[in-house]
């Protein structure tokens, strides 16, 4: 099911998303491509016709779009951070966060960055495992059926999904996934861990986008709760992801 936004007006949509993480290389190609993507692979986003671009500065990996719709293009950045940032071969990413978004009657301008590809390098063992935090508002409301259905079932089933599909975004070698696991907990924040188990080549990025993918899902169901006044998200954030 998809929320019915048809009676919305269209505005223009910006948000730019950031995350920390230690890479060598940017792969900023492949971030502005999955942002305009990201419909396919978190099961309740709207496809958009989005515009998108990507950079690092000091440490941080950023994408910002801009779309002229009925609905916001947060989580898309968002996903385009998350696949960016494993496209660069990062093992830990911390702040996964929104920076603003915002929406209004004249095209917001957007910085015009060339971007660039960096080809994934696979290192590790036939089986791997991850893990990731996202810190809420709401957390009682992760635990019951939304408007969008239950946030924790629709997050178990797109990580299952999505473990075979990093594949597409990324380029390369798809692994011959053999077991998969997720498990989601609620206490003092949403934890998720997954465990892939491959047959030919190492599945650890498979592993982060999946627990990825998990927390945004969840993220993306809740999200009407966890605005502030102003519509922004600045107690909702993944704080950490990472192999175990």
């Amino acid at each position: 099911m998809i929320v019915d936004i048809s009676k919305k007006l269209d505005v223009f949509r910006y948000a730019r998303a950031s995350a920390n993480a230690d890479v060598k290389k940017c792969n900023t190609a492949v971030a502005a491509k999955a942002a305009t993507v990201a419909s396919r692979y978190l099961p309740f986003l709207h496809p958009l016709p989005l515009s998108a671009t990507a950079w690092c500065k000091d440490g941080k990996f950023y994408v910002e779009g801009i779309a002229h719709w009925q609905t916001g293009v947060e989580m898309d950045v968002l996903f385009g951070v998350l696949v960016g940032l494993l496209g660069s071969g990062a093992v830990k990413i911390e702040n996964l966060r929104v920076e603003i978004k915002q929406k209004q009657t004249t095209p917001p301008i957007i910085e015009n960055v060339n971007t660039s590809e960096a080809p994934i390098t696979r290192e590790g063992d036939l089986v791997a495992s991850a893990y990731g935090r996202m810190k809420v508002v709401n957390l009682d409301i992760v635990k019951n059926p939304v408007e969008k259905g239950h946030p924790i079932y629709a997050a178990q089933t797109a990580a299952a999904l999505n473990a075979k599909r990093l594949c597409e975004l990324l380029g390369g070698p798809c692994p011959s996934v053999q077991h998969f696991k997720i498990e989601i907990i609620t206490s003092d924040s949403v934890e998720v861990r997954t465990f892939i188990k491959a047959r030919d080549i190492t599945p650890a990025p498979e592993a982060l986008f999946s627990a990825g993918v998990a927390l945004l899902t969840i993220w993306d169901m809740i999200k009407k709760y966890e605005k502030d006044e102003n519509g922004q998200y600045p107690y909702t954030y993944i704080s950490e992801l990472h192999l175990d």
